[in-house]
């Protein structure tokens, strides 16, 4: 009879330390760890001063939101607020959330990028003055001064100059993130599989999760690994073999190198010309220019599938290979 998980969901996993998050960079931990100290120490000591505010770059998936919730954790906050840049585009929006804030509370601000001016400007004022002023009454010139509680404010954003100089220069404690090797990979699925109780053949089970996950903790653990589990599961069992791991990427169309119809279907396009302009391949593929640039072309780039030269587009002898040489 095979052991009982705890869970069936790979985000049933709650994180509440920085040093529980494998694979996380040896800087960041540590720059983490010492400013985390340093605030109970000054604490310890009667300075009330606010922990922060913190700044986490990097591409998406690589683990600024699960970081964030390890501050807040070890923080102790009682109350997290999680937004997004889109959803506080509106000031109104934006000053509700500081207002009911309190001493106990960490605002963590994902993709804070895409703040417009009006709110990048109210969220400096409030990290840098902890007032907010707001129109007194009809008179939009006359303004009312409001103070606000020690909160603690944590960021994150993929593409750091897309902030003002003034709000992205205010913060304190930056932690900048990136793609991950596959060792550490490996290390991050047999994590969340061992804390999950969902038991696998081999090793190479993980790293075949691993190696197709485009280098981010995000699609290892939320795409790979639960698929590979549901297969698992779908059989009535508790161990994912390599078989479970093939039938997962089949079924999400998933080739070797981590990539999915989309962009194979980019390759395709390419491949059948010397070169394309950007919004050519935009109208082939029925998406817009920026989804192409922004979410597609950063991890062939990377992996020079393709070439890029101003808004043509090629694709390279390795991109033509990986296209012949894949069955799916």
């Amino acid at each position: 009879m095979e052991e009982k998980t705890i869970g069936t969901d790979v985000n049933q996993v709650e994180i509440t330390s920085l040093s529980h998050i494998k694979g996380l960079p040896h800087n960041i931990q540590e720059l983490l760890r010492v400013s985390i100290d340093s605030f109970f120490q000054n604490r310890a000591n009667n300075d009330k001063s606010t922990f922060g505010p913190v700044l986490l770059l990097g591409p998406s998936g690589t683990g600024k939101t699960l970081t964030a919730k390890a501050i807040h954790s070890e923080l102790a906050n009682l109350n997290l607020v999680e937004s997004n840049g889109e959803m506080l585009n509106n000031t109104a929006e934006l000053t509700s959330v500081l207002l009911t804030a309190d001493d106990n509370t960490t605002v963590f601000i994902d993709e804070c990028q895409a703040l417009n001016s009006k709110a990048q400007h109210l969220l400096l004022t409030a990290i840098s003055e902890k007032k907010l002023y707001v129109p007194r009454g009809r008179a939009r010139n006359v303004k009312r001064e409001i103070p606000l509680a020690n909160i603690v404010y944590i960021l994150a954003s993929t593409h750091e100059f897309q902030l003002q100089d003034a709000l992205r220069n205010r913060m304190r404690i930056y932690c900048r993130f990136d793609y991950y090797n596959i060792e550490d990979l490996t290390g991050i699925v047999k994590q969340r599989a061992d804390a999950l109780q969902w038991r696998y053949e081999s090793i190479d089970v993980l790293k075949e999760l691993a190696s197709r996950a485009k280098q981010t903790p995000r699609l290892a653990l939320n795409r790979n690994l639960q698929m590979a589990w549901n297969v698992c599961s779908s059989h009535d069992r508790t161990t994912i073999t390599m078989a479970d791991v093939q039938e997962a990427f089949r079924l999400l169309q998933i080739d070797s190198l981590g990539l999915d119809s989309l962009p194979r279907e980019y390759l395709k396009q390419l491949a059948k010309h010397k070169s394309m302009k950007l919004n050519v391949l935009g109208s082939k593929l029925a998406l817009p220019r920026q989804t192409i640039a922004s979410v597609i072309e950063p991890y062939l780039l990377r992996t020079e599938l393709i070439e890029k030269k101003g808004s043509d587009r090629a694709i390279t002898d390795k991109g033509r290979t990986h296209l012949e040489t894949t069955d799916l």
